[in-house]
């Protein structure tokens, strides 16, 4: 199984074991990895269509599989022991809903005052069809002036599918529609519950 190679400034682990594992997932469940992670030391990947719980498992292969150092959002519903302390260490960040402060200055100010790092976030934000996608991906690359990496989970070709890396410009539906053109193709696991536009 061939799987990209990561540039020498992405957020990477040097964790042999991970990789392996990944791998071993990755061709279990019969899935591939195509084209190129940016090579940044920062940056915003998204990830869609999100339509079933096996994107995340797939989506966790991947990044083990790559030897991706990738932080991404957990429902603290999820962080009872000692499946909460797994999940922390695969890169997980609790997300308390009734929280002090807002998601998106807590990312740009880790972003800040960090010199690698790397965020996996579904822009859909839930499994169900939405009317609209989140934004707060865009808003957190803008405000850190990072890029944002585009990523589809196609279960027709059972293809992950590394694409166009953007760079935030000052108008968001104008960046949205070149995001959302990219996933248009993707055949989700469930394509009835594919959907939501931004504008």
């Amino acid at each position: 199984m061939e799987i990209p190679e990561l540039g020498a400034l992405t957020p990477q682990t040097s964790n042999v074991l991970s990789r392996a594992i990944g791998r071993i997932l990755l061709f279990v469940l019969r899935w591939q990895i195509k084209g190129n992670v940016h090579n940044g030391p920062k940056f915003v990947m998204i990830l869609a269509p999100h339509t079933s719980e096996w994107d995340f498992y797939v989506g966790l292969a991947g990044k083990l599989a790559l030897g991706l150092h990738s932080s991404w959002l957990v429902s603290s519903a999820y962080t009872w022991w000692p499946l909460g302390f797994f999940l922390r260490k695969l890169g997980g960040i609790p997300i308390y809903k009734n929280g002090p402060r807002n998601l998106v200055s807590q990312f740009v100010e880790s972003f800040n005052n960090n010199e690698r790092m790397m965020v996996t976030l579904f822009p859909e934000g839930t499994r169900k069809k939405v009317g609209k996608w989140k934004t707060g991906f865009w808003y957190i690359a803008s405000q850190a002036g990072i890029p944002i990496q585009l990523v589809s989970l196609d279960y027709e070709k059972r293809v992950m599918q590394c694409g166009p890396v953007i760079e935030p410009s000052n108008n968001i539906e104008v960046d949205m529609k070149k995001i959302q053109e990219f996933y248009k193709n993707a055949k989700a696991k469930h394509p009835e519950n594919f959907g939501g536009e931004y504008l």
